[in-house]
Formats: C-alpha cells, sequence, structure tokens
C-alpha cells in the first residue's frame, strides 16, 4: 500500500534542479521518481550495520597460540590462498569475529580494485559504442542493450568501491 509524503519548503530554481537531475539518472524528469530512489537506497544503507568502534591499541602484545595440525594446516592454506602469512589470517579471522564483517587480505582488495578497473574500462568502451550509435553509424548492439549494460556495470562498480572502502576505514579503526 503507497503512501503519499509532501515535501515543503523548495524553491521553483531546486524542484527545476531536482527535474534535471531526476532525468539524468532515470530518463524521466520526476522528483517523487528521485525521492524514492534516494529513500530506498537510505534504507538499504540503513539495513548494513556499522563496525563497532575500538579503541586504537596502545601497544601491540604478542600472542602464542597453540593449535591441533588440522587448524594449523587450515591457517596455512588460507595464507597461501590469500598470499599472506598464517599471522595476516588468524589475525582477519579474529577482527572478523569482532566487528561482525568480514576482513579482506592485501590480495582480494587488489583483485577487486583490478576488477573495478577492468569494468570502468568496459564501461568506456560501451560509452564509445553508444556514441557511434548517436552518430548514426553501425553497431551491432542497439542501445537499449547498452544502456542496461552500463547500469549493471555501474551497480557493481559502485558495490565494489563500496566493500574497498569500507574495508579501508576498517583497518584506519
Amino acid at each position: 500500500m503507497s503512501k503519499k509524503i509532501d515535501v515543503y519548503g523548495l524553491s521553483d530554481a531546486e524542484i527545476k534542479t531536482l527535474r534535471e537531475i531526476a532525468y539524468k539518472l532515470y530518463g524521466k524528469a520526476s522528483v517523487s521518481l528521485l525521492a524514492k530512489k534516494l529513500l530506498q537506497k537510505k534504507l538499504q544503507a540503513a539495513a548494513e550495520p556499522e563496525p563497532i568502534q575500538l579503541p586504537p591499541p596502545k601497544c601491540q602484545k604478542r600472542i602464542t597460540l597453540r593449535l591441533p595440525d588440522k587448524d594449523r594446516a587450515y591457517l596455512e592454506a588460507a595464507a597461501d590462498k590469500r598470499r599472506g602469512t598464517i599471522n595476516d589470517v588468524a589475525r582477519d579471522i579474529i577482527q572478523s569475529h569482532i566487528s561482525h564483517h568480514p576482513i579482506l587480505s592485501a590480495f582480494e582488495t587488489d583483485t577487486l580494485s583490478q576488477s573495478n578497473y577492468q569494468l570502468v574500462m568496459i564501461g568506456r568502451n560501451l560509452n564509445q559504442i553508444a556514441r557511434r550509435l548517436n552518430a548514426g553509424e553501425n553497431v551491432s548492439l542497439n542501445s537499449q542493450q547498452i544502456g542496461e549494460l552500463k547500469k549493471f556495470i555501474d551497480a557493481h562498480v559502485g558495490k565494489v568501491n563500496h566493500v574497498l572502502q569500507t574495508n579501508r576505514r576498517r583497518k584506519r579503526e
């Protein structure tokens, strides 16, 4: 069931600018659609809990663990897979448990960065194809297919950037 929400206090110039933004983003000069999409994004972002804020450590202390051979083997395999050390894996597991968020290894972060770079390059190529289409040149894709692909890529780039920034923020905390 839809409920109506009224927004008061916007000037005509502000409404005009909002219509232009809505048109650029969604192809419709609808302030209502723009507001709806922005509110939905906020609701999705609110569903993700913020990481726990812990005070910075005053000093780093060594902890020694005695583990069964199978647990040590697991940590060694995970370290090889992540291209890190056993200490890195153990620290990431502990930090992930404390913060209730996965911790990305340096290798995973590099992989995500490379993925994002490749997607950005694909997006640029798609823009070049779109320009050719708009110029009336022959291209094997239609503009609707390109638009759908661009939306998919933009969404993926946004998600990957969010993961990377969240991981960077956690490392600073």
